[in-house]
């Protein structure tokens, strides 16, 4: 049986493949919600999912029900999910969001390349989250090249990536870039450094990695309402730090700080962490 089901079959011109994998390198959520915001603006239409069996540990990954009155409405299994936007000049794009498997590895990123070379895959780039010892107002942005070029257009753009010095555990973004170099592609991940007293999506730095995005894929994606979503969310940020003595002397403490954030430190996270999910819902008028 195939790994991945098609939905479409467009005609696609040397397109670049932007993936966003849930889990252990998702700090922030930045990777899985940067790609959704990218569909949602791009109007993207769905391209192929994987089946969920092959990868997943269910145990470990969850299939989610909704269950009303006793009666079990729905089931969801763990979904990856790719799309595709076409674009009138330039290369198109293929957009991929999902958990990040627990299970065969190898198998499922030779599925990912078989997609890549059914539709002549230029660029792969993958993004990730990681909570570091950063302060929520600063933008920290990582990045790793498969080959001396790719380091060299990162290098090159207009908004700064720190270039990753790392020797530590991985996660399957290291096995995609080594696979998709061999294909001749321009293999990039790119890392965003959120705040580890902070959790739940991260709109500032979501608004940062689609501002890398556009530079390196000649995209023009609008990210006000990233943005403007951020500006809402900073303020009681602000006040909760001030309210929180832990909190405080954390951000007092990162302040002093030379130089903060590092690709290969673990964070000391403080006893209290602002959940940033729980802002949004109190700000929405239809709660």
């Amino acid at each position: 049986m195939d790994k991945i089901h098609y939905f479409a079959e467009p005609s696609l011109h040397e397109p670049a493949l932007v993936a966003g994998f849930g889990g252990w390198g998702n700090a922030g959520e930045v990777a899985t919600s940067t790609i959704a915001y990218i569909v949602e603006r791009l109007q993207a239409e769905k391209l192929a999912t994987f089946r969920s069996d092959d990868f997943y540990l269910f145990s470990a990954n969850r299939p989610l029900v909704t269950i009303h009155n006793g009666h079990l409405k729905s089931l969801d299994l763990p979904r990856s999910r790719f799309y595709y936007s076409t674009r009138p000049q330039g290369s198109d794009l293929i957009l991929f969001y999902g958990p990040e498997p627990q299970l065969r590895w190898n198998q499922y990123v030779k599925a990912f390349m078989e997609l890549c070379q059914r539709y002549q895959v230029k660029a792969f780039i993958t993004l990730g989250g990681l909570h570091d010892e950063v302060l929520h107002n600063e933008e920290k942005i990582s990045a790793v090249g498969a080959s001396l070029d790719d380091v060299q257009k990162l290098r090159e753009l207009d908004e700064p990536v720190g270039l990753i010095d790392y020797i530590g555990p991985s996660a399957i973004h290291s096995l995609f870039l080594a696979k998709a170099q061999k294909f001749n592609m321009q293999s990039i991940s790119i890392w965003a450094h959120a705040a580890s007293y902070l959790q739940g999506t991260n709109y500032k730095l979501c608004a940062a990695l689609i501002r890398r995005l556009n530079q390196l894929l000649h995209l023009e994606i609008d990210f006000t309402e990233l943005e403007l979503s951020w500006r809402l969310l900073e303020e009681q940020i602000e006040d909760l730090i001030a309210e929180n003595d832990q909190l405080r002397l954390h951000v007092d403490d990162l302040k002093t700080r030379d130089e903060r954030g590092s690709f290969a430190s673990p964070p000391s996270s403080p006893a209290k962490v602002i959940r940033l999910d729980e802002f949004i819902k109190q700000s929405d008028p239809e709660e």
